[in-house]
């Protein structure tokens, strides 16, 4: 009987599995799919929120401890598995309206590097290749990028090459709770014994509520594009009014992102390949010439507030909730499953736990 089950093989379970099992936890992952399926591999991987001064510290707090984190993770990943996930420095240069004191004075407090520029040759040095909509705005030299498929890629060669034990394939269907406290997990085929149970199941993390305590997590989906580029034809990562363009090592350009509360539907709309297509060109014009190679669609796990649970839940012994990660699954992965690590042995957090609880989040 494993020490802990956790229950879903994104990002977050994934990384939350291979901390618990390097601190000498006998775990088992289950995933309903195959680990990484849904939203952990659809998403654009920059290492920063989108307009992080717009955020609560408690998600800038966990995203400026993951940037400390990946740069030995991925390398710890590389020698694992031989997989590189693409943790490359893109910079992101931000297109802002208005007032930028609030912002520069906001960075400062982080001791982020940023930089108000509203001269279009000083912004055309940074990204050569801009439309005249980037005109003014801020720039964060130091922000990085992961590529979602090869981190997940990475993550599974690691739990094969660590032993960790998982089963793709298999739903969870039902958490058993004996008197308040947890026994373990059903599945259609099996029932699972565990005196500890992690939910990470993302935009799916609700349908475990199993007492008046709710996780309230919904899904929001989210549609990109993908360009067929040459490398280095773009270098930096651009965003203006909700909508950015990431350059991948090998070419690739990713366009993004739509947000649509429509329950979990899937499916890719030719309305979103158009709003994309449209804001991208005028991001960076030379994308009007290159041809979509791909569209496809993710569910983020949202939250009234875009903070996750990292969390014991309020009422049942040995049960667990690490999800609503929103749009920063993978910014603020590596701090939260620190957090959650320190929750689950029992040890004093890193950080102050509260803001992450569901009582507060209600």
């Amino acid at each position: 009987m494993p020490d802990c089950i956790i229950v879903g093989g994104g990002a977050i379970g994934m990384l939350t599995a291979r901390q618990l099992f390097l601190e000498g936890v006998d775990v088992l992952l289950l995933e309903k799919g195959p680990l990484g399926g849904e939203s952990s591999w659809a998403g654009g991987g920059i290492i920063s929120p989108l307009y992080p001064w717009r955020y609560d510290d408690s998600v800038n707090r966990l995203a400026e401890r993951s940037k400390d984190i990946y740069p030995e993770l991925t390398k710890t990943l590389f020698e694992e598995s031989g997989s590189d996930c693409e943790f490359i420095n893109s910079g992101l240069f931000t297109v802002v309206e208005g007032d930028s004191k609030e912002i520069i004075d906001w960075a400062k407090s982080w001791s982020i590097k940023a930089e108000f520029i509203n001269d279009i040759a000083t912004i055309r040095d940074i990204e050569k290749s801009v439309g005249d909509i980037v005109d003014r705005g801020i720039w964060m030299p130091d922000i990085m990028q992961i590529r979602n498929p090869k981190l997940i890629k990475a993550l599974k060669a690691s739990f094969d090459h660590l032993s960790i034990p998982y089963q793709e394939q298999t739903e969870v269907e039902e958490v058993i709770v004996e008197n308040n406290k947890v026994a373990g997990v059903r599945t259609k085929q099996h029932r699972y014994a565990a005196d500890k149970v992690i939910i990470a199941s993302g935009a799916w993390s609700a349908q475990f509520s199993v007492t008046q305590s709710s996780v309230d997590v919904l899904p929001v989906k989210g549609q990109m594009i993908m360009y067929k580029g040459e490398p280095d034809l773009v270098k930096r990562i651009v965003l203006s009014e909700g909508h950015y363009v990431i350059p991948r090592k090998d070419g690739r350009i990713l366009a993004g992102s739509t947000l649509e509360k429509i329950g979990f539907d899937k499916s890719v709309s030719s309305s979103a390949l158009e709003e994309l297509h449209g804001a991208a060109v005028e991001l960076i014009p030379l994308l009007d010439d290159l041809e979509v190679e791909r569209q496809w669609a993710g569910l983020r796990p949202g939250t009234e507030k875009g903070i996750p649970y990292i969390c014991q839940h309020d009422d049942v012994e040995g049960l667990y909730v690490h999800a609503g990660h929103f749009r920063n699954g993978i910014v603020l992965g590596a701090a939260s499953v620190e957090l959650m690590t320190d929750i689950v042995l029992d040890r004093r957090p890193w950080c102050d736990a509260a803001p992450y609880t569901l009582s507060a989040q209600h």
